[in-house]
């Protein structure tokens, strides 16, 4: 974890995993605001829902950060 947390949150599991499903995050600030644009670029990548627009395995390895 960049932060200390990950992107998702909620107290109740059920509703935490709907979040994970439908790739609903968001990089809280102040925990997320010392983290570089580059790195959350690739966290956005690798989240990505459509399977069709995530990073396969090449391309996160060419990712700048």
């Amino acid at each position: 974890r960049l932060c200390g947390y990950p992107p998702f949150y909620d107290e109740n599991d059920a509703k935490l995993f709907e979040q994970i499903l439908r790739a609903e995050y968001e990089f809280d600030s102040p925990y997320w605001d010392d983290i570089s644009d580059s790195a959350k670029d690739f966290i956005r990548h690798l989240m990505e829902k459509d399977p069709s627009r995530r990073f396969t395995c090449e391309q996160a390895l060419q990712h700048p950060w």
